[in-house]
This record gives structure tokens, C-alpha cells and sequence, in this order.
């Protein structure tokens, strides 16, 4: 059985985030993604990290994370996307082996949330 972080709903975004990275040091292929989870997109990782509000709740001042692939090409190469944030600058890696990692390198997993749950605040 997997357990999750303590999460936070983004309602700009229509998504469920746990708040911490985990799994920090494996390889991408060792890590279970939960059922009905997923890892956040190019666009929701930007997103987070150009709001001050939510850049300091996830602590993405200085993050390494799997994100999802965007790109058609590399997804049939087996390629993934790792997002870096330190060093004062942020950097998208799209083209890693998913057998590579680092020990600061971890996940956070989403999930994408209705509507009506975002107004019945469940």
C-alpha cells in the first residue's frame, strides 16, 4: 500500500499536490505511481513556481522533480523530465533515462479534481 504526503488543493489548476517530494535518490522506474494519481505537467510546474504564494507552500525555491514528459518524441524514446530550481536559476531536462537519478532528485504526485469538490471544499 502506498501512503501520500500531506496534500493541498490548487484551484487554479484543478489539482490535488502533495506538498512534499518523496522517493528521493530512485530512478523513475522504481517509483509506483498511485492509482488515479500522476506526476504534474510542464505547464502546472511553471505555473506553481511563478506564484510566490504557492512556490514558498511547495517549497520550490530549491526543488529537483520527475514531471511528465511533454514531448511525443521522447515519451517513444523512454525519455523523462526532471525539473531543477537552485543555484538561482530553474532548469527542464526532457530527455533523462528513467533508470537515472540523484539523491536530491524525488516525486510528488497530483491529481486532477472536479469541480464540485473544489466548491464543497472536500
Amino acid at each position: 500500500m502506498i501512503f501520500l504526503n500531506k496534500t493541498t488543493v490548487i484551484p487554479e489548476l484543478n489539482i490535488e499536490l502533495e506538498i512534499e517530494i518523496h522517493d528521493k535518490g530512485k530512478p523513475l522506474d522504481q517509483i509506483k505511481i498511485p492509482e488515479g494519481w500522476r506526476l504534474l505537467t510542464v505547464s502546472e510546474a511553471i505555473f506553481l513556481h511563478n506564484s510566490l504564494k504557492y512556490r514558498k507552500l511547495l517549497n520550490m525555491e530549491e526543488t529537483w522533480e520527475f514531471l511528465e514528459q511533454p514531448f511525443e518524441l521522447n515519451k517513444q524514446k523512454g525519455f523523462i523530465t526532471k525539473f531543477y530550481v537552485g543555484s538561482g536559476r530553474v532548469d527542464l531536462y526532457c530527455d533523462g533515462s528513467p533508470q537515472g537519478s540523484v539523491p536530491t532528485l524525488g516525486v510528488r504526485f497530483c491529481r486532477d479534481i472536479k469541480d464540485s469538490l473544489l466548491n464543497n471544499g472536500s
